[in-house]
């Protein structure tokens, strides 16, 4: 497994990361097989959230945790200040919960809900421009002196937003945002599919990178879009997915995508080919995957042999009409 580095942890962190959004206890065996399995193949990232799936995401990787004994062995994110989700999953992004607050009320739930003494990463899952930035940061490095998180950062927030965080943080001595997590891919989104998310290109993960903050991707395989389960803009498909992804660059990049992947041969498949481009070592990012059953998995570890050359990568992002 194709590791990186995040300041503030003792732990060298694999760039693949278990997704949870979709976990429940119902669907135990299954979870279990995905999770023994990633951690076989050197997967030491587990990535879940408050209302995960109306909390269920929680519950179910604490009964694994509980049953291998493992959780020293790995990093665990979670997150605070999502807008309210209930236990059927509905969500109320009319209500913002990005406070101070409500960052210890969260972190707090969770640490109790999962039996554990401290978070790896944490971070703010939303954002609120009308809340100060000083209160967000002052709680979460309250909580990182109280040893409740080893590192904290932000999810779905603005490259100018950032800035200001960063900037107060220095200001003040604090440990700082060591982890980012937009939804970077090699898609260009026409319209975020939920409330208050962010998706970004690379220029924006360059700038956190530069700023020594490590980019966790989410939707890093842009939703199924490049697997792919759509062949042209007039396919039918969910509506969100239709106005996120369905553009004609994208399906110009989907193309490109398959002929990268025919060209490498070797059973390599279109989506190992795009998220090896959300991995490529010129950036700091480790990426968030979602895989179902064994398959998804496997596939998606794929991905960790490919390393895109710099013409396959201009080739991708349209900006040629060559591919070497």
């Amino acid at each position: 497994m194709n590791v990186t580095t995040i300041k503030g942890l003792d732990k060298k962190v694999s760039r693949v990361v278990m997704g949870t959004g979709w976990f429940a206890p119902e669907f135990k065996t299954v979870i279990y097989d995905l999770l023994d399995r990633y951690v076989a193949a050197g997967g030491n990232v587990i990535d879940t959230g408050r209302f995960y799936n109306g909390g269920k995401s929680e519950a179910i990787i604490t009964e694994w945790l509980n049953d291998r004994k493992n959780r020293d062995q790995l990093i665990i994110i979670n997150k605070a200040c999502h807008h309210y989700v209930d236990e059927n999953n509905v969500h109320y992004p009319e209500k913002s919960r990005v406070k101070p607050e409500y960052i210890t009320e969260d972190l707090e739930y969770s640490l109790q809900n999962m039996g554990v003494d401290y978070f790896d990463i944490y971070l703010l899952h939303r954002d609120d421009v009308n809340e100060p930035v000083s209160g967000l940061m002052d709680t979460l490095e309250k909580h990182h002196l109280e040893g409740k998180i080893k590192t904290y950062g932000m999810s779905n927030w603005s490259n100018e937003r950032i800035q200001e965080a960063v900037s107060y943080c220095k200001s003040k001595g604090y440990t700082g945002i060591r982890v980012n997590s937009p939804s970077y891919s090699l898609a260009t989104i026409n319209k975020p599919r939920w409330v208050g998310t962010v998706y970004v290109d690379a220029d924006y993960v360059q700038s956190s990178n530069e700023e020594g903050i490590t980019i966790l991707s989410w939707a890093a395989q842009s939703a199924g879009f490049f697997v792919p389960l759509w062949s042209s803009i007039d396919s039918e498909a969910p509506e969100d997915i239709k106005n996120a992804y369905f553009t004609e660059d994208n399906f110009k990049k989907l193309n490109r995508v398959i002929e990268v992947a025919t060209k490498r041969g070797g059973g390599i498949e279109p989506v190992n080919v795009a998220l090896a481009y959300v991995l490529h070592p010129r950036f700091n990012v480790f990426a968030s995957i979602g895989p179902r059953n064994m398959h998804e998995l496997e596939s998606s570890l794929k991905a960790l042999d490919i390393e895109l050359t710099k013409q396959e990568i201009e080739y991708l992002e349209l900006k040629t009409d060559k591919c070497v």
